[in-house]
């Protein structure tokens, strides 16, 4: 449910999280970036920015300035906290 193009430069990612638009955790579905950002932050305990403050709902931004360590981490604990959601 997400999909990324390659970065062509910055330290910045634009992820698009709409495939999981729809989709519910503990009684609250997911419409907008500011509640996947929520529900991210509270799930996985990771930080990312809402795209709605970029004029595209559809996306995210992560920012990819640290250690591959620690990219790899935050990546796995988001990819852990989409599988618990559901329809």
């Amino acid at each position: 449910g997400i999909s990324c193009a390659m970065p062509g430069g910055a330290f910045y990612v634009f992820p698009n999280v709409s495939g999981l638009y729809g989709k519910s955790y503990d009684g609250k579905k997911i419409a907008t970036s500011d509640e996947f950002a929520d529900f991210v932050l509270a799930e996985a305990k990771v930080a990312v920015v809402a795209g709605s403050g970029f004029g595209a709902d559809k996306y995210i931004r992560l920012s990819y300035a640290t250690s591959m360590a620690n990219i790899e981490k935050g990546l796995d604990r988001i990819a852990e906290a989409v599988k618990k959601l559901g329809q």
